[in-house]
């Protein structure tokens, strides 16, 4: 399979395969979750053994968001 590639492809294959390496990272950065650099620990680990992969992203997608403004909103039409 690999022995078909060519250089083009190759050079095309390799951003794709780290951004999809790196795909957990992304998901709980952009969920800006609580705890971002657990998840980018054990994506770099499991990036390459693939079950700590599945781990990271599993962390990536279940874990508490940071809060942009912790005070709730007030309700406008609520007030006095």
């Amino acid at each position: 399979m690999f022995s078909d590639m060519g250089p083009v492809e190759l050079f095309a294959a390799i951003p794709v395969a780290l951004l999809i390496l790196s795909a957990p990272s992304i998901v709980a950065y952009r969920r800006k979750v609580q705890r971002l650099r657990p998840v980018i620990v054990v994506n770099v680990i499991g990036a390459f053994t693939g079950l700590f992969w599945f781990v990271a992203l599993f962390m990536a997608v279940s874990m508490r968001t940071r809060d942009s403004d912790p005070t709730p909103p007030a309700d406008e039409h609520l007030a006095p």
